[in-house]
């Protein structure tokens, strides 16, 4: 019997992986990111096709994106407790989480200025785009962050 088979370990321990205190933020948070993004997308799409199909699809994936904050949150407050043991919140912890939780709330003020705006059946104007520009720019930042924290990103 090969001694190196015996005494290897599996690389892949799929327990470990979705029972790790701090596995589910990463995965869980590309959600309302990519949701929002999307929407965004669906939205210009809209505007330069003049499609209200593609606005409507923009729509609801502004409110998949704020359905699924609240998940994404609590698995950051998770990770921050099991991952970084409750670490003193100062820096670019400090600075991530208070760009989460404005992210957070961006994106749930634009769901409800866009549920206003759908009901009453009128396109987003200016103020809605400056809104969305904002949470692309603090979404941005808070993934930047983000990936500092968890050592994906160095400096």
């Amino acid at each position: 019997m090969n001694p190196f088979l015996a005494t290897s370990v599996n690389p892949f321990d799929l327990k470990a992986a979705l029972l790790a205190g701090h596995a589910q933020h990463p995965v869980i948070i590309h959600f309302p990111i990519g949701l929002f993004i999307a929407s965004v997308v669906f939205d210009l799409l809209a505007v330069w096709r003049k499609q209200p199909t593609l606005a409507a699809v923009a729509y609801y994936n502004l409110l998949g994106a704020a359905i699924t904050v609240p998940l994404a949150i609590a698995t950051g407050l998770g990770a921050w407790q099991w991952q970084l043991e409750g670490a003193t919140v100062k820096g670019n912890l400090r600075l991530h989480m208070i760009c989460a939780l404005t992210s957070a709330l961006l994106i749930f003020f634009l769901s409800w200025m866009r549920t206003r705006l759908h009901t009453k059946g009128i396109s987003p104007r200016i103020g809605y785009w400056t809104v969305t520009v904002i949470a692309l720019l603090v979404i941005t930042l808070t993934g930047h962050l983000g990936g500092i924290l968890s050592g994906v990103e160095t400096s």
